[in-house]
């Protein structure tokens, strides 16, 4: 099985919907139960990418049982991705979830081999943004870690602290296992490529050379509670993250 955490520095860069995304594609040609997605995220919107709706409450953050698992919490779908939500949860149970995470460094690992996804598998999780428990633990089970920017002033000034953060973190992650990749792309704006292009240079093959463009659907599909391969399929930035799937370092 391989987990891919999916990270980003600051909020509002879609981050979450590329996870689904990335997802929605991975899973279009795999086994049943072999992709999932996990939601580390506080915000607990990724499931509704799947049609889970509003109202979900249940996740992984009700369950702080050291003798627990969260074979109950995984949710199928009807786009072959299993969801693991965050659920929604009173200060108090985030404490408490948060508490656990920093008691035992390998809770979010332990858990997800107790779910017994196929060798062939693959597990995506969404973070919160920034540096947290949550990130820490991602990291510290991750094989592959995607970063999320938008090529824009903003992203292009807080990227090297969030891979000063990943390299700090004392987990098994390194640089040479994060990727980044820039969405919601617009290839009319001047400073928008020029910024790509800055970061392009700077990283090398360790930069996803399949932007995500900017496109109202992708939008669309989340007000819809689907995900983009499903709300609109013949849409060009399917191709895209068909073929950062197919870049990924899978194998």
């Amino acid at each position: 099985m391989k987990i891919i955490a999916v990270v980003s520095m600051k909020g509002g860069v879609g981050k979450t919907s590329v996870t689904a995304n990335l997802a929605a594609v991975l899973a279009q040609d795999a086994e049943p139960d072999s992709i999932a997605v996990l939601n580390l995220d506080p915000q607990n919107s990724l499931h509704m990418h799947f049609g889970l709706g509003i109202a979900l409450e249940e996740g992984v953050a009700c369950q702080t049982d050291v003798e627990g698992d969260w074979g109950e919490l995984a949710f199928p779908t009807p786009y072959n991705v299993i969801n693991l939500p965050y659920g929604e949860v009173s200060e108090k149970q985030r404490k408490a979830f948060e508490a656990c995470l920093s008691a035992h460094p390998d809770w979010i690992e332990k858990r997800i081999l107790q779910l017994g996804l196929p060798e062939e598998g693959i597990l995506l999780i969404d973070t919160p943004p920034g540096p947290s428990l949550y990130l820490r633990q991602a990291l510290a089970c991750a094989d592959l870690v995607i970063m999320v920017a938008l090529a824009d002033a903003s992203s292009y000034a807080t990227i090297p602290a969030m891979e000063s953060w990943l390299s700090n973190m004392e987990t098994h992650t390194t640089l040479d296992n994060c990727v980044l990749v820039l969405n919601q792309l617009e290839p009319d704006n001047k400073l928008n490529r020029d910024i790509a292009a800055a970061l392009a240079n700077s990283y090398g093959e360790r930069m996803i050379p399949f932007g995500i463009p900017r496109d109202d659907e992708v939008s669309l599909a989340f007000a819809f509670q689907q995900p983009l391969s499903h709300y609109s399929p013949d849409n060009q930035v399917l191709e895209i993250f068909q073929q950062i799937a197919d870049w990924l370092p899978l194998d």
